[in-house]
């Protein structure tokens, strides 16, 4: 997975890719921006995103202000605070209880689910697992970070002892 893995999202996919081949018609909804398909790839590739509270902002590692935080989808939004579901750690943000009412949907990855394993993120510091079954590989090696990859064999459960990088 590149970003991320929402349910609700690969349901749709497969339902109008069957055979999972895209169309030239697939390619043309998909890059019309608020559709269906165009939210749900974008979630998709780069991951879930919500307005900060408040009128906050914060600039990104590019120099561009946002308004927006990228969100742990694998994490409640219903039983978390704008701090501890942001996927970048944000000073600004407050341990309030998170706004339902401002995200699409609360929709997240259970700790019941199989594993997952995704990049994009351009994470900072050694490799660790988010939750033994969330697995970040993104370490930022194009930027002096880690290469990272995990040694899966047949555990039930994720371990950090897995992750190796270089």
């Amino acid at each position: 997975m590149h970003a991320c893995w929402d349910n609700a999202n690969i349901d749709y996919l497969k339902s109008i890719m069957p055979d999972g081949k895209l169309t030239d018609a697939i390619v043309y909804e998909s890059a019309k921006k608020g559709s269906r398909l165009n939210v749900t790839i974008d979630e998709t590739l780069k991951g879930k995103e919500m307005t900060m509270p408040a009128g906050l902002s914060f600039t990104d590692k590019d120099g561009t202000t946002r308004s927006e935080i990228r969100i742990k989808w694998w994490e409640d939004p219903t039983r978390s605070n704008y701090k501890d579901i942001s996927v970048i750690p944000l000073e600004e943000l407050p341990t309030s209880p998170i706004d339902t009412n401002l995200l699409p949907s609360t929709n997240y990855y259970s700790e019941t689910e199989k594993f997952v394993f995704f990049g994009h993120y351009w994470l900072k510091g050694n490799p660790a697992l988010y939750r033994n079954n969330i697995c970040c590989l993104d370490y930022s090696v194009a930027k002096q970070g880690y290469l990272a990859a995990y040694r899966l064999d047949d555990e039930k459960s994720l371990s950090d002892g897995k992750l190796v990088w270089v």
